[in-house]
């Protein structure tokens, strides 16, 4: 970790593919290179649909990116899609995340994640694009205040406040000139310029995606003369190629392209509609079409080479706003709404299987949701390790949320808790609060709908946890109490041992230890005769919390022992490194200062391994204090990281971390 609380890790280099062909724009070139000479230059493109705007400054960016050698993030804030518009939180998660920053306790804070950004920003040379964006404040967050970065926003609206406020460059976008337009129809379509070419490049208005389309189409000079005489029928369409507004034109320009397509093709671009994120991925692309991964790479990559999709990443694609809404208008006028119900059910039981899979991964011996036959028919991902799970989820979360919202609203209640229960534990170790809270809110409806009175217990657990995890103890604790009632009335007993010690947690929180240690007792008891060892590790590491709270060190030791051991037998690193911390604090109590050191030394180890950051941070404070004394370079070494690690959590230890680190001055 540098000195700006940057941890280690790859350099982000998000950006998206360049286009395969791209034609002229100089001088908005030349402007965005007077941008990025700028000390934290901000320039703002804006233009119509279908204009180029996104390709021009990806082409840019690929161009430049040696002016950026610590890396380059992108955001599409979906401005204008089927899809709300993305939240600065969601942007600012994914940048913070690409930049390895502990996000604990920042979920849905706006401003600390603002405040975060900029720090990390700090003495680095990084290029931010925040392509489609809608309003001026859904970008305001994202900029940097360091010298050598460079933001560049993408825009159907001119955004001039941010001109007036920011002293953002701003240009406008117009369509190619029409010797531009035709270079580019020629190196797509292979024909040589002709007087027709001219004539059918003005009939598209010369956007490039029109003119990338109707060269797909044209591969001879009869292609061409057709095309001409198709639009020449419809002048009422043609003026609206021009009109920053009206999409007629583009719809009929589309469906040259769209009768072209092989049935399988053109089947492949009508299901992908029905995919509720903003990308997808091969996997997802393969449950939709319900085809074999292979041969689904190769209907992707197809509508690409008829610039139907573009392809974001490796095996990760997109459609364009405007052709999204023409292939969701298609699937809606010839797909029946069967299978268009069973296309949706597959691409959710893609995204319920790699969710599953990652829980069991993460916690072996944690609950899981239950899959029917039917909820197994895809194949199960390899997830080579837990790195490897939590990165699917990291690149996956938007559209597991949007997944989960349109099971909802495709009355696929089993669905739209099944997903974010397996979630949870994640959502849990990515300190995704909002995520944690939506869904699990969702979850609960869905379970309620369903008349499943086993989900909705679970629901309710979920969206304690929730509530308690941002210090919301009070709705935490009705929910539990809620959980708990319905547990009993049902007679799931798992559930009831589980809101027992929730509630036990609470009382615990509320300083009320006598009662806690009593509720959480019978908590442990009730583990014990489900025979679940990950549970009975947890109640057991609380009840050594309550008993240090008590002043009963030896008590906590015994308990926090306990609890190690079923931890490791469960496979549960979280639990493990907290019992760990607490036999640290335990000992270090009883005054048996080497063994208190050797604990906290195991923690941080552990806890490094597993990226538990607020963890670490506390691991590592606790075993400064210990050295301070004996071991003075050690114990300045862990507090320094401490430090960092408390300060990117915004964590008031840091303060008293700071006032330790005193003493070595």
């Amino acid at each position: 970790m540098d000195t700006n609380g940057w941890a280690e890790g790859p350099t982000p280099h998000q950006l998206p593919r360049a286009a395969t062909w791209f034609t002229d724009r100089t001088v908005e070139l030349g402007r965005l290179d007077e941008a990025a000479r700028q000390e934290n230059g901000l320039a703002v493109v804006s233009g119509q649909a279908g204009v180029g705007k996104s390709a021009l400054v990806v082409w840019w960016a690929h161009r430049a990116m040696e002016q950026f050698p610590d890396g380059q993030l992108y955001t599409d804030l979906r401005g204008y899609h089927s899809l709300p518009p993305q939240r600065p939180e969601e942007a600012l998660h994914s940048f913070l995340l690409a930049l390895n920053a502990p996000m604990d306790n920042l979920m849905g804070h706006l401003d600390a994640m603002a405040a975060k950004f900029r720090s990390l920003l700090h003495g680095r040379r990084m290029l931010i694009i925040a392509d489609n964006a809608r309003s001026t404040d859904q970008v305001l967050p994202l900029l940097s205040s360091a010298p050598g970065c460079c933001t560049v926003v993408t825009s159907r609206s001119n955004l001039e406040a941010l001109e007036v406020t920011q002293g953002a460059s701003c240009m406008t976008l117009r369509p190619l000139p029409q010797r531009d337009a035709v270079t580019l129809f020629s190196r797509v379509s292979g024909q040589a310029e002709s007087r027709q070419i001219t004539d059918l490049i003005g009939q598209c208005g010369s956007l490039p995606l029109t003119v990338r389309i109707a060269a797909q189409q044209a591969r001879t000079p009869g292609d061409v003369a057709a095309l001409v005489q198709d639009l020449s029928s419809t002048s009422s369409r043609l003026s609206a190629l021009s009109s920053p507004d009206e999409e007629t034109g583009m719809h009929l320009v589309l469906s040259w392209s769209y009768n072209g397509l092989s049935p399988a093709k053109a089947r492949a671009f009508r299901l992908l509609a029905l995919h509720a994120g903003p990308d997808f991925s091969t996997g997802s692309a393969a449950a939709l079409i319900d085809v074999p991964p292979s041969a689904a790479i190769r209907l992707l990559r197809a509508l690409k080479s008829d610039n139907l999709l573009e392809e974001v990443s490796d095996r990760r694609f997109r459609f364009h706003d405007l052709i999204r809404d023409y292939a969701r208008e298609r699937v809606l006028a010839e797909e029946p709404e069967a299978e268009r119900d069973a296309a949706v059910r597959r691409g959710l039981q893609h995204y319920l299987r790699h969710c599953d899979s990652a829980d069991r991964l993460l916690a072996p011996q944690r609950s899981h949701a239950p899959l029917d036959e039917e909820d197994t028919r895809l194949p199960a991902p390899d997830f080579t390790d837990s790195a490897a799970a939590l990165a699917w989820c990291d690149a996956e979360i938007v559209n597991l949320a949007a997944a989960v919202d349109q099971a909802m609203s495709h009355r696929m209640h089993d669905m739209a808790w099944k997903v974010p229960i397996a979630l949870i534990y994640y959502l849990v170790v990515r300190h995704q609060h909002a995520y944690r809270h939506d869904l699990s809110l969702t979850a609960l409806q869905a379970a309620r709908l369903e008349r499943n009175a086993w989900a909705e217990t679970w629901a309710l657990i979920c969206l304690g946890g929730a509530a308690g995890a941002v210090g919301r103890h009070a709705e935490a604790g009705e929910r539990f109490t809620a959980a708990l009632d319905l547990s009993r009335r049902t007679g799931h007993r798992q559930w009831e041992s589980i809101a027992n010690y929730n509630l036990a947690w609470t009382l615990r929180v509320a300083g009320r230890y006598e009662e806690a240690y009593v509720q959480q007792k019978q908590a442990l008891e009730q583990h014990r005769h489900e025979d679940d060892q990950r549970s009975q590790a947890i109640s057991l590491n609380e009840l050594g919390t309550i008993s240090l709270a008590l002043d009963e060190p030896a008590r906590a030791r015994e308990h926090c022992l306990a609890a190690l051991h079923l931890a490791r037998a469960a496979n549960d690193t979280l639990t493990e490194g907290a019992a760990l911390h607490q036999l640290g604090d335990a000992t270090r109590r009883l005054g048996d200062l080497e063994s208190a050191t050797d604990w906290y030394g195991q923690a941080v180890t552990l806890r490094r391994e597993a990226d538990d950051r607020p963890g670490l941070a506390h691991s590592l404070v606790e075993l400064g204090r210990l050295r301070i004394e004996s071991h003075r370079a050690e114990a300045r070494a862990a507090l320094t990281e401490a430090l960092r690690l408390l300060e990117l959590l915004e964590d008031p230890l840091a303060d008293e971390v700071r006032g330790l680190l005193h003493r070595f001055e």
